[in-house]
């Protein structure tokens, strides 16, 4: 999450050592410093006539700023601009002066000389409070969760191999392609892969703020990773042992401190409950269970759910369930998998299509699949139903929801022009058929005529034998045989139609003609010479 941070002091020297820490905090955007009350206060009037988003989330008051007293300042801008917290900066932070700081209005009070973390920790309170402000003042944003910060997102499997990783990673990288701050965490803490997906080496990982009381924004950044697509990573110990380190009470502090930085925080939960993670799937905004359809699968998620419900964690009826490997053809359908665990089913299905995986998964580079692939439309489809897409581009000049969109067209592109086709296909093969029929014509008419031939030249009855070989259909048309002697031969000629698409249906008018001659057995015997 952005800090912008207005500071307003006389002393040069204050304002260049408070604009040096300022821009050392993660996330913090400090404006240049005002040097008087006035200045500060016109200032914020103008960004107040834009709206409440374009004020600033902190301001820094110093004690020596004039011509207005300090704490009067701070008493103004806490009346006239209730969405901002101030901070007092003080070369006396005694008991009295945080007391009449706070009365003022002030959410924190600074001491001086100035410290890294003093700092980062008061101004990160007054974010905080700010934020929280500025969700009740803002119209149309009564249905954010009720948990102050960002959204979160916990992914847990039903068994192992079922996608859970997969699905954390392009939640994740679908919400930061859209533009929204993401932070993907990692709480299978005995068998993470989300480094291993991301081809990530990296030796901090949650443990390391398991012992940490107060988890600040400093803190936090030093153990997170950011990867190459923007993703901020909180990783898996790479020690399984070390997991036992991250307690419930860690996991708690860790997530909440996440929620105030990023807009979206997916947690990876694999697919063992641990006190940890069972306080991701408890505190989360959206619980997603991943299974496939299969019976193994279905049960073991039917399992996790009860689980989750004995031990209070979190009710069916509150967790979504997202099939994948989805195939049509498969007997369990996710219908019936919402009937078996009493959850809700998401309508985004992923499809069974291991072969786009295979190549980034062996690679070790989830976040390099292919934009075009089925498997990566459907998770981010997901992303969209989950409300974690929003509408700006990602790399690559096309929204999530944009390329789903396009996918889909092509789709329907692909049907209708199957469809079109389909009058040419089926005439094609008609013709092709018919040409067979009238080869096979041909083909049987000069035999038939060969059979009348051999017959007439020995006296027996052509006819007959014209019509030995001929299927009925055929036979039943049969034209002649017509019958000549000359010169010691004798000729056979004999018509048959040509069936249209069924024999014995209908017939061209076309009829084929069929010709043979041989030698006239019967010539010597008293027929004609």
């Amino acid at each position: 999450m952005t800090v912008r941070i207005l500071a307003g002091t006389a002393d040069p020297d204050a304002a260049r050592a408070l604009l040096g820490l300022l821009g050392q905090l993660p996330g913090a955007e400090p404006a240049p410093a005002l040097p008087n009350s006035t200045a500060l206060l016109d200032t914020l009037a103008r960004a107040a006539e834009a709206g409440v988003d374009e004020l600033p989330e902190v301001v820094v008051v110093h004690d020596l700023i004039g011509p207005m007293p300090a704490l009067d300042l701070v008493r103004d801008v806490a009346l006239r601009f209730p969405a901002v917290g101030v901070v007092l900066l003080t070369a006396d932070p005694s008991p009295a002066m945080l007391a009449s700081a706070m009365n003022a209005g002030a959410r924190g009070v600074i001491g001086m000389p100035l410290s890294y973390d003093e700092l980062g920790a008061r101004v990160e309170a007054a974010a905080s409070w700010a934020a929280g402000v500025r969700r009740h003042l803002a119209p149309g944003r009564a249905a954010l969760p009720a948990v102050a910060g960002g959204t979160l997102v916990a992914v847990a499997g039903a068994k192992g191999g079922v996608g859970t990783t997969v699905t954390a990673v392009h939640l994740a990288l679908a919400a930061q392609a859209s533009g929204r701050s993401t932070a993907l965490v990692d709480l299978d803490l005995q068998g993470g892969d989300v480094a291993s997906f991301l081809d990530v080496q990296f030796r901090r990982s949650v443990a390391d703020l398991a012992d940490i009381a107060d988890v600040s924004s400093r803190v936090l950044h030093d153990a997170m990773y950011v990867h190459e697509s923007g993703l901020a990573l909180l990783l898996a110990p790479a020690d399984g042992e070390r997991g036992e380190d991250v307690t419930d009470r860690a996991a708690r502090l860790v997530l909440a401190a996440l929620r105030q930085r990023y807009e979206v925080v997916v947690v990876d939960c694999g697919t063992q409950v641990t006190s940890a993670n069972a306080v991701a799937v408890e505190t989360a905004d959206t619980a997603v269970l991943v299974t496939t359809p299969d019976v193994v699968a279905v049960r073991a998620a039917k399992r996790m759910v009860r689980m989750w419900d004995r031990l209070q964690i979190r009710k069916p009826q509150d967790t979504t369930t997202v099939v994948n490997r989805h195939t049509r053809g498969s007997e369990i359908q996710p219908s019936l998998i919402g009937r078996i665990t009493g959850t809700r089913i998401a309508e985004s299905a992923v499809p069974a299509a291991f072969r786009e995986l295979q190549p980034v998964i062996d690679a070790g580079r989830l976040h390099d699949l292919d934009g075009r692939s089925t498997v990566r439309a459907g998770i981010w489809s997901l992303a969209g139903e989950l409300g974690l897409v929003t509408g700006a581009t990602p790399p690559g000049g096309r929204s999530g929801g944009r390329r789903l969109r396009r996918a889909e067209r092509d789709r329907g592109q692909v049907t209708l022009e199957t469809l079109g086709m389909t009058p040419v296909i089926l005439i094609t093969l008609i013709l092709v058929w018919q040409a067979v029929l009238a080869g096979y014509t041909f083909t049987l008419a000069g035999n038939a005529a060969d059979q009348a031939a051999r017959a007439a030249a020995v006296g027996a009855d052509s006819d007959a034998a014209a019509r030995s070989d001929l299927p009925g259909a055929w036979a039943s048309d049969l034209q002649g045989p017509t019958v000549a002697r000359s010169g010691g031969q004798v000729s056979v000629t004999l018509g048959l139609k040509v069936p249209v698409l069924f024999p014995g249906a209908i017939d061209f008018p076309v009829t084929v003609h069929g010709h043979a001659s041989t030698v006239d057995e019967t010539a010597g015997e008293g027929g004609t010479p």
